[in-house]
């Protein structure tokens, strides 16, 4: 069963707000996400990623691992030129 969870947040050095919905599963002890990141200036952005995370305790850890995932993509928008 996949989950999904929204959020906001304001990038570490541009002070720009982003907002996002991510979805996640949890399958043989990774966690595997995809997002939708949007700017003020309504630019979408996918970005998707796995986290490992081989703990019976995988599920509990998951909505932390996956915001924290999500902000840090969030944080490296703005070092890829052009945006």
């Amino acid at each position: 069963m996949a989950l999904a969870i929204d959020g906001t947040h304001q990038h570490a050095k541009s002070g720009k707000l982003y907002t996002y919905k991510a979805d996640y599963l949890v399958k043989s002890g990774n966690i595997e996400w995809q997002a939708v990141v949007q700017d003020a200036g309504e630019r979408c952005f996918r970005r998707n990623g796995t986290i490992a995370a081989n703990t019976p305790a995988a599920a509990t850890i998951a909505e932390q691992a996956v915001r924290d995932a999500v902000v840090t993509a969030i944080d490296a928008l703005e070092d890829v030129p052009g945006l």
